[in-house]
């Protein structure tokens, strides 16, 4: 049962990083467009997107070349990444 609370406070303290970076993210992108006079769209269409893939990118380059697991990385292809365009078709405000 101690593990349990361990996994859940391991899990909320990840998800408040996340959100806290997410939200930091967003915040200097926007600074970045506006202090450059890119647009905030081009901004968030390279930086936010570069940022957000990486880790998918990560997961497919390791574990390919370091775990010799192909079956990993497309597992991550096909769960992550549709898993995001799922979130972006459903939370887009009309």
């Amino acid at each position: 049962m101690d593990n349990l609370y361990i996994n859940i406070l391991g899990f909320a303290v990840c998800a408040a990083v996340i959100i806290f970076s997410g939200t930091k993210l967003s915040f200097y992108g926007d600074k970045i467009a506006d202090l450059t006079g890119m647009g905030k769209a081009w901004v968030g269409l390279i930086l936010m997107a570069s940022v957000t893939s990486l880790p998918e990118l990560i997961t497919g380059i390791s574990s390919v070349a370091i775990v010799k697991a192909p079956d990993l990385a497309a597992g991550d292809i096909f769960g992550s990444c549709i898993f995001n365009l799922l979130i972006l078709s459903v939370w887009t405000p009309n």
